[in-house]
């Protein structure tokens, strides 16, 4: 019996179905790989990714990209970058286990910063990593600079706002409870009864004999017992000390804490600050702070997306009607990561004042999805003249660590607002730096500003009226054709420390407080008289309870203490007089 090779009638249909499927792959694939790579581009940007022309080539392991535009996830109408071309070379074996393994990136006529026409932001600014980079920025936000125009008012204050009253008010519990205590304390020595046993000792030894041994003993028992109460004196002595101590320490903090009211009541009144790190702080403190914001969202989004260590990753499950459910991704060591970009080649043009584009080479190495299973920590690296770009993201360990600094010089600065003046500063052409090190949560950034040919004009779209304030604002900044603008960033990202200096601060706040000054003065002796009259009622009553308890503690355990001591000698007395060995030492 013959046996077929081949069943014709199911090998027909084989055929046509794969000439079908390869037709349409062929005329949809390219389409199909576009609106997917702009999908995934938009979700993790969280802004819109458009490309004009995508072609893929896997018999040769190759995808270009034509056309790119990414928008900026920060501005409304900016475009973040622009790309000529893009041309990666795929290794085709991990793509089989639904891998993409990137060996080589060049990209070309890449653009920073160009205009668009619409709006590009696709997120909410209360949605994920950007809603934790403003909440973040929130704590930084540093008040606009309050200018005098006329007579300042100081409205009445809200003692619930102050913290000496219940500092005050603890402070006097404590004392009552360290009064309560060493009186039970005191009361249970019971001194006084052992002082009269052994004054009733020694009556009775006046006639004893030096034969008389159980009456010796009874007197030798009495002598212990009245040094074991002055033990315990001087016991009750130390803890008394110590309690003082503590609670005078608490009542010279009471200094202190008046103090962070006189603070606290000025900065709820309102009252302009005119010292220089306050100036700089306010003209500039906006501007530093949003530039920290970005280069942090760049960094927790490499975090989120490139996670230390080897832990699971959950991601949204299929959309589905019901129990969607999430997707968890565990890992797997020796092991290809799902998304590795070897080495990029990058062409970048950056504009110039006055002059045309230049170009400029950048390199990008080991941007992975799994940074453990690489074993590498991401780079990146620019060098040329007037321009220097340098990043490390290492996420191989469960600490993260990344930095980052760049420098610009020669390039048309972008104007800046002075908030709460009807200024507009216009830097022209000069250098930018900014370096950046978050390691765990701790950060360390810093953003300076330079620039010779400053331009200084008046904004006249708010609608602000004039005022004499303003007008002497003008006049100094309006005469200074440089800016140098330094601004720092410490601390825990929960707690983080901003400081801002300019080399207007001095002059802008010299000149102010010749105008401004003799009114603050006024203005702070108001404050400080309202801050006295709420606080120094509950305060000195305090103060005068903590000084009498520690008087009267250390007068009753020195009494208690003299009617021992002299118990004690009466007694050794009569005991040496009555054995007659003066040399003896009682027990």
């Amino acid at each position: 019996m013959r046996v077929a090779v081949f069943r014709w009638k199911a090998v027909v249909p084989l055929l046509v179905f794969g000439a079908v499927a390869l037709g349409l792959w062929l005329v949809f694939a390219d389409r199909i790989a576009r609106r997917t790579a702009e999908s995934v581009g938009t979700t993790l940007i969280r802004a819109e990714v458009e490309i004009e022309r995508l072609h893929l080539d896997l018999p040769h392991g190759r995808v270009e990209i034509h056309g790119l535009t990414v928008a900026s996830p920060f501005e409304a109408l900016e475009n973040l970058l622009q790309a000529d071309a893009l041309v990666a070379d795929l290794e085709p074996l991990p793509l089989l286990e639904k891998k993409l393994v990137i060996d080589r990136l060049t990209a070309t006529g890449l653009k920073f910063g160009t205009p668009r026409k619409t709006d590009g932001r696709t997120g909410g600014q209360a949605d994920g990593v950007m809603g934790q980079v403003n909440h973040w920025g929130d704590q930084l936000r540093v008040p606009a600079l309050a200018l005098p125009t006329g007579k300042i008012s100081a409205a009445r204050l809200d003692p619930a706002q102050l913290t000496t009253p219940r500092a005050a008010a603890a402070l006097g519990a404590r004392a009552d409870s360290a009064r309560q205590a060493w009186d039970s304390q005191l009361k249970g020595l019971d001194v006084a009864a052992t002082a009269d046993s052994a004054r009733r000792m020694v009556e009775q030894l006046r006639g004893a004999k030096a034969t008389d041994v159980k009456l010796l003993g009874d007197a030798r028992r009495t002598l212990g017992q009245l040094k074991q109460a002055q033990d315990r004196v001087t016991a009750l002595e130390r803890s008394a000390t110590s309690g003082i101590a503590a609670l005078q320490a608490g009542a010279a903090g009471l200094s202190d804490a008046k103090q962070r009211d006189y603070a606290t009541a000025r900065g709820l009144l309102k009252l302009p600050g005119l010292d220089a790190p306050d100036i700089g702080a306010a003209l500039f403190g906006s501007a530093a702070v949003d530039r920290f914001q970005r280069a942090l969202y760049w960094v927790e989004l490499g975090r989120r997306y490139m996670p230390p260590g080897l832990l699971p990753r959950a991601t949204p499950g299929p959309q589905r009607a019901r129990r969607a459910g999430a997707t968890v991704r565990f890992p797997e060591a020796n092991s290809e990561p799902a998304f590795l970009l070897k080495t990029a080649e990058l062409s970048v043009q950056l504009g110039t004042a006055g002059a045309a584009p230049r170009t400029y080479a950048a390199s990008v190495s080991g941007v992975t999805s799994d940074p453990a299973l690489y074993g590498r920590p991401a780079a990146a690296s620019a060098a040329a003249p007037g321009f220097r770009l340098g990043a490390l993201l290492d996420h191989v360990r469960p600490t993260p660590r990344d930095t980052a600094t760049a420098s610009l010089a020669g390039v048309a600065l972008p104007p800046l607002p002075l908030p709460s003046l009807p200024i507009r500063l216009e830097p022209g052409a000069g250098t930018v730096t900014l370096s950046l090190a978050v390691q765990g949560d701790e950060v360390r950034a810093r953003w300076t500003m330079q620039s010779d040919r400053v331009r200084w004009t008046r904004d006249s779209s708010g609608g602000a009226s004039p005022s004499p304030t303003g007008d002497l604002v003008w006049r100094v900044v309006s005469g200074i054709p440089t800016l140098a603008v330094s601004a720092s960033l410490t601390g825990s990202l929960a707690r983080p420390h901003l400081a801002v200096s300019s080399n207007l601060d001095r002059a802008l706040a010299e000149r102010l407080r010749a105008v401004a000054g003799a009114e603050l003065a006024v203005a702070e002796r108001r404050v400080r008289a309202q801050v006295d009259s709420l606080v120094d009622g509950q305060v000195a009553p305090v103060l005068a309870k903590v000084t009498a308890l520690g008087g009267d503690v250390t007068r009753r355990l020195g009494g208690e203490r003299t009617q021992l001591d002299d118990a004690r000698k009466a007694l050794e007395q009569r005991l040496r007089a009555l054995t007659g060995l003066p040399g003896m030492r009682l027990p």
